[in-house]
């Protein structure tokens, strides 16, 4: 009879009904693609700021081109 001590059922664990719910894969790749989502648009936000950002330093750039020409014209007259 000592191996049916093998067979033997296992006491239940104590279960906390106030415990949040365990973590699952699908909850992880829930998680994993938003975090890419969210990287992604963050990417794009970026590349459009970067864009904008040389298109205001170039206006910015010919302005001031622009202003120190007229300053030589001015001295010259």
């Amino acid at each position: 009879m000592s191996s049916l001590k093998m067979y033997a059922e296992k006491p239940k664990k104590v279960v906390d009904h106030n415990a949040p719910p365990r973590p699952t894969l699908l909850g992880h790749e829930k998680v994993i693609k938003d975090t890419k989502s969210i990287i992604a648009a963050q990417a794009q936000e970026i590349a459009d700021l970067k864009a904008r950002l040389s298109e205001l330093e170039s206006r910015v750039r010919n302005q001031g081109n622009y202003l120190s020409a007229v300053h030589q014209q001015i001295r010259r007259s």
